[in-house]
């Protein structure tokens, strides 16, 4: 499950990224009421993510583009997200099921953190070409915050493997992605370089944290 879902995560574009995390609802009609219920699946037959797990094997038909759901062989697939939280790469605490939100009035919120958990998972896992891919370098800012946030890596990594760099990301990826925009509301929102900005400056805390905690270790063993 960790080898296929760091896979998957290596080969998406951003706007699919983007469509993994955000949190979908089931659309399925249950006595004249939607489901409601969290879609942790996408269908094999055309890749939505509308139908929660017992309604996929109720329904013949997405509820969104209406194509036929076939009645042999595997109808869905774990959603990255999912993959992620079932192999151990993001705690159960980040997910909605485990841990009582106190927002409850902006799922916004809760679809950027989600996203940030699977930058999270691509920075502790080697790939860094996803993040530099997705940071698309709209802004100064952005550019300066990446630079810094691969500087920091370097600097935990000789600390913490005497001087020897065991990790190098390959920045070859980085490019500017035209493509990535959407009529989506909620998706241009993912893709907008405030959601990235707002990573990067945790990224960038949480590492300066590490750091901190490695040299005060490194003193504690000098003495």
């Amino acid at each position: 499950m960790e080898q296929n879902a760091l896979e998957q995560l290596a080969s998406i574009d951003l706007i699919e990224l983007c469509k993994e995390a955000r949190i979908e609802h089931c659309r399925a009609t249950r006595d004249l009421s939607s489901c409601g219920r969290y879609v942790q699946h996408v269908l094999n037959s055309c890749g939505h993510a509308s139908l929660c797990a017992e309604c996929s094997q109720r329904c013949d038909v997405c509820p969104i583009c209406r194509s036929p759901i076939p009645d042999t062989g595997n109808r869905v697939r774990l959603r990255l997200y999912y993959k992620c939280l079932e192999a151990g790469l993001i705690s159960k605490q980040h997910d909605e099921r485990f841990q009582e939100k106190e927002d409850h009035s902006d799922p916004v919120n809760l679809d950027v953190q989600r996203l940030h958990s699977l930058f999270d998972v691509a920075l502790q896992n080697n790939l860094a070409s996803l993040i530099c891919h997705c940071i698309l370098f709209r802004s100064l800012f952005c550019f300066r915050l990446i630079i810094w946030l691969m500087f920091i890596i370097y600097i935990c990594y000789i600390c913490s493997h005497g001087f020897t760099l065991t990790f190098i990301p390959d920045t070859t990826d980085v490019c500017l992605d035209e493509n990535a925009v959407s009529s989506d509301p909620l998706l241009a929102f993912l893709l907008d370089e405030v959601v990235i900005k707002e990573w990067c400056k945790k990224a960038v805390n949480a590492l300066i944290s590490e750091i901190n905690m490695i040299c005060i270790q490194q003193m504690l063993d000098f003495k």
